[in-house]
């Protein structure tokens, strides 16, 4: 017998919202990357802002950002909150999803109208990076967040 897919995602979305340990992002994200990580980014040095566990980095005069937000939730709540990200990616109309590769576990980039969001995995972790540019994400934007996002991994 054939389970439909809709039937299928409703739920992994189900074990997601109603699991004991929900994916929350963890305090200490600020504590992934340094200023100097982020200078070339977002176009000279940066200062740091905690905000509800996640951080985000801005540069003065930039109109770029970065946010950084480390799930709590480990193992298959992780595992299942990537897929998730990346089917539901895959499924917006005007948005271009690339694996990246040597990016932890196993990564992902989507180009938003925002710029740039990754999806990280590690270790059984999730790590998320939005990088705001100003305008719509490219292949460059891409490009240019993979060794930030190569560091801030490392740390996690």
């Amino acid at each position: 017998m054939k389970i439909p897919a809709r039937l299928v995602g409703s739920l992994v979305l189900g074990t997601l919202l109603c699991s004991a340990q929900p994916l929350r992002a963890q305090s200490d994200s600020c504590g992934l990357l340094k200023s100097f990580d982020l200078s070339m980014l977002l176009g000279g040095p940066t200062t740091a802002k905690s905000n509800a566990g996640a951080c985000s980095w801005t540069a003065a005069g930039s109109p770029k950002k970065l946010l950084a937000a480390a799930m709590t939730g480990t193992g298959p709540h992780a595992e299942m909150a990537y897929s998730g990200a990346r089917q539901a990616a895959g499924k917006e109309g005007e948005v271009t999803v690339t694996d990246v590769p040597g990016v932890g576990d196993k990564a992902f980039a989507v180009q938003t109208s925002f710029g740039v969001a990754m999806y990280m995995l590690k270790g059984g972790r999730l790590l998320q990076l939005q990088y705001w540019t100003g305008g719509t994400g490219t292949a460059k934007d891409v490009a240019a967040l993979v060794p930030v996002a190569k560091k801030a991994i490392a740390a996690f």
